[in-house]
């Protein structure tokens, strides 16, 4: 299985949380990936931090070992159907978020992720938690 590391799950892993690390640690790196979406997210959260350098850095040396994975044009018709779906039955989901659930619908992979109540909203979306207690 392959699985799509989400923002949350990518700032445990950084922060040294030893769920996560034990998750990953077990995974080849080649089932490991993350979205365009969450290292935007991650840069953004780096650029306006306290420690901008030390956390610029720590993320650039991450993204050397992890493969990125865009928004594209089938990606892009998931997240369409999807928000015009949820906004139909009163269920809104952030862009940004729905951006990053269509790219792992469309790549048939797992979302690992902290917040698995907002992304169950999704249908077709496999998400895992490896930040339990």
């Amino acid at each position: 299985m392959k699985y799509i590391l989400g923002t949350d799950t990518l700032i445990y892993f950084l922060k040294g949380n030893e769920k996560v690390i034990l998750h990953m640690s077990k995974m080849p790196m080649t089932h490991l990936f993350t979205t365009i979406i969450n290292h935007a997210e991650l840069l953004f959260g780096a650029f306006n931090s306290i420690k901008k350098k030390e956390n610029i850095e720590k993320i650039q040396k991450f993204f050397t070992t992890i493969k990125i994975l865009p928004f594209c044009e089938e990606s892009s018709v998931i997240f369409a159907e999807n928000k015009a779906k949820l906004k139909q039955e009163g269920n809104i989901i952030a862009d940004l978020d729905l951006m990053i659930a269509s790219i792992t619908i469309k790549h048939k992979m797992t979302l690992i992720t902290n917040n698995t109540r907002h992304f169950n909203r999704m249908n077709k979306l496999n998400i895992e938690n490896w930040n339990i207690k």
